[in-house]
């Protein structure tokens, strides 16, 4: 336990990426025939002609007519209308069916987000073809880009040991306005994020001003700490 704390503080106070070794990387998850991708509560088919919506606050503009068969993921939804991405929408009635997965597959989805679709054991050109971000630095053993995580600025690194990926380091910056509260609202929602992947069990090592929380897995546990004046830590790491 307290060799666990010590790891993540002092990844913290040294302001450094923390290292998330790859373990237990999943495939692609889908559900239904679809792929499920982050963000997706459901999916909707369309049985009967039916309107798509373009909402701007309180104002709808009809798009087009859908044709049945069609099927679209669904993002959001409001109380009668819901949300296929990009401010649009269609009627939730008896024209159209609603599904939604199950929470494990849900879950399983957004674990995806945190290992980014790679896997322990690729190669480093393999890993380029998979990560969208942005390539700021590289060199024989490392990959480093500057991404997106949850809406926010992150820098992602991958190290690579012989050719093969070890690990992945994430450091997450906060903006201006959650740096001055102190990142409350923003690691409760990093938080958030990791209980929906992993329940709600986990080891609270907060101390010395700095929060600290701890999920366990069979082989692999998830930690999250705060970093002074810059952000977040994510971390995902063997024993």
């Amino acid at each position: 336990m307290k060799d666990m704390k010590k790891f993540l503080i002092a990844s913290t106070l040294v302001g450094g990426l923390v290292s998330l070794p790859f373990a237990n990387a999943q495939a692609k998850v889908y559900w239904d025939g679809m792929e499920l991708v982050p963000g997706q509560i459901g999916k909707l088919t369309v049985l009967k002609d039916t309107e798509l919506y373009k909402l701007q606050g309180n104002k709808k503009t009809f798009v087009k007519m859908l044709k049945p068969g069609t099927v679209y993921r669904i993002y959001n939804f409001t109380a009668d209308m819901l949300g296929v991405g990009g401010g649009y929408y269609i009627k939730r009635d008896s024209r159209i069916k609603y599904q939604t997965p199950s929470k494990a597959k849900l879950s399983q989805v957004k674990r995806e987000q945190l290992f980014r679709n790679t896997k322990l054991g690729m190669t480093m050109s393999q890993v380029q073809k998979i990560e969208t971000g942005k390539l700021i630095r590289k060199d024989s053993q490392s990959l480093v880009y500057s991404v997106t995580f949850l809406g926010h600025k992150a820098d992602v690194q991958y190290e690579f040991t012989n050719g093969k990926l070890t690990g992945i380091y994430y450091k997450i910056y906060g903006n201006e306005y959650e740096l001055a509260e102190g990142f409350t609202k923003f690691y409760d929602h990093v938080q958030q994020f990791l209980i929906d992947c992993y329940g709600n069990k986990y080891m609270d090592l907060s101390e010395q001003g700095l929060r600290i929380i701890v999920f366990e897995q069979d082989d692999y546990r998830v930690g999250l700490s705060t970093a002074p004046e810059e952000g977040l830590n994510l971390s995902i790491y063997q024993d």
